[in-house]
């Protein structure tokens, strides 16, 4: 968890992440927000879909309030489910910042979290 989120917040425009497994906060790292995070619509249409969501233009989403607890005003947001028992939330730091790349990455790290998430 540790070397990964840091080679994320590092190697990214990411300015946060959060890590939900079975309703449970597993990892949050980054600029933080208060309040305590809750999936909405946005994180149900991930999960439904079983793939990344991203938001590269949120003021352009009804639903971003949605993520506001894990920080305030992100002006970008990906969303990769764990199956259907959590979610990897990666807030950028401006619009469009996630390269194709990046969400390559992320969705490769977010499923070896998932791995040794059920190993463990």
């Amino acid at each position: 968890l540790a070397w990964g989120s840091h080679q994320i917040l590092t190697s990214t425009s990411a300015a946060t992440i959060l890590v939900i497994f079975k309703n449970k906060i597993i990892l949050r790292r980054g600029i933080l927000g208060t309040g305590e995070f809750v999936p909405g619509a946005i994180c149900a249409r991930a999960t439904q879909k079983g793939e990344l969501i991203s938001l590269v233009k949120t003021k352009l989403y009804p639903g971003r309030v949605e993520f506001d607890s894990i920080c305030e005003n992100l002006p970008s947001i990906l969303i990769y489910p764990l199956q259907k028992d959590g979610l990897v939330i990666i807030g950028g730091w401006k619009e469009r910042c996630f390269t194709k790349s990046d969400e390559s990455w992320i969705s490769g790290w977010s499923d070896r979290l998932l791995e040794t998430i059920i190993e463990n």
